[in-house]
């Protein structure tokens, strides 16, 4: 290195990936740093930073949806699985309030995502979703289930009538299901989900994928600028409004999220990507119909 260099030294400590041992207590972490320059032995400032057990964090509960948005839009890059319970805990004490559709499905889709991605934390998980009430006990199985985990040794201590209900119950939606049903409007932001809880890859390509269905988009562009607006849908509307919202939805996390941008950048490097495809990625800030979710407002006769 040259010389002027050898003096020069940068030392940061981030949040960014990283979380504390299960197993660490609550308390303070101090970051301390000596260096030596040419004027000798030099301390620097120290850093101290809270360190929150797991037992701390899965009892503190969120206030409101803003709080829960936060959370779970930063998690890939600052996880804290000792909330995954208090999520599930507002999923359930929201779950008859007037909210977004689709929210309780997102939400669980976000915390199988976590719970799968992090072993240590499902078997936490598994351990105190026992002791929930049944109204959080069932959804809380539902996702330990969903994301592959053993649930036999919560379930053979609960009555029969109450296994005989949870057995009964479906399982939970695959986010990936690309099936042309109006639940792919819900898939589209449960793919997210995932992506917010894993910074999964495959979540991004799947849905930069649903852009191969402009065509499906242009025909219902121009079927709803006749007369006689589609009454019902069909699959190929279902593409072809999934086809905007996956666009609009990929402009946003471009301009937002600095590892969406790194993913779509890949794509458009990869020669595994398709040409159309990669047309599609590079008119994101350009393609009118991706200035809004649907292109613009969908007929409210399509129902």
């Amino acid at each position: 290195m040259p010389e002027e260099m050898k003096t020069m030294a940068t030392l940061a400590v981030s949040a960014e990936r990283w979380c504390v041992p299960l197993s660490a207590s609550d308390g303070n972490a101090v970051v301390q740093a000596e260096v030596e320059t040419p004027e000798g032995n030099r301390s620097l400032d120290s850093s101290t930073i809270a360190v929150e057990s797991f037992e701390t964090g899965s009892e503190k509960s969120f206030k409101d949806d803003q709080e829960m948005d936060a959370f779970s839009k930063t998690y890939y890059r600052q996880p804290n699985p000792a909330r995954l319970l208090p999520v599930l805990q507002f999923i359930v004490a929201n779950q008859t309030k007037q909210t977004r559709r689709g929210q309780v499905e997102i939400l669980t889709a976000f915390v199988t995502a976590a719970l799968k991605s992090e072993p240590r934390a499902g078997e936490e998980f598994r351990k105190r979703i026992g002791a929930e009430p049944s109204l959080t006990r069932a959804p809380g199985l539902m996702v330990l289930r969903s994301a592959g985990y053993d649930i036999g040794s919560v379930l053979s201590v609960l009555s029969e009538e109450e296994q005989r209900k949870f057995l009964s119950l479906p399982q939970l939606q695959d986010p990936f299901d690309l099936a042309p049903t109006r639940d792919l409007f819900q898939h589209l932001d449960m793919m997210w989900a995932v992506y917010m809880a894993t910074g999964d890859f495959k979540a991004v390509q799947t849905i930069a994928g649903t852009l191969s269905w402009r065509a499906d988009y242009e025909a219902f562009d121009k079927l709803r600028n006749t007369p006689n607006h589609p009454s019902t849908l069909t699959p190929s509307i279902v593409r072809g409004v999934t086809y905007t919202a996956a666009g609009w939805s990929l402009w946003s996390f471009q301009r937002n999220d600095p590892l969406v941008a790194d993913y779509i950048e890949y794509l458009l490097a990869s020669p595994d990507t398709s040409d159309s495809i990669k047309t599609e990625l590079r008119g994101l800030s350009s393609n009118p119909a991706f200035k809004a979710p649907g292109g613009r407002s969908t007929p409210a006769s399509v129902k």
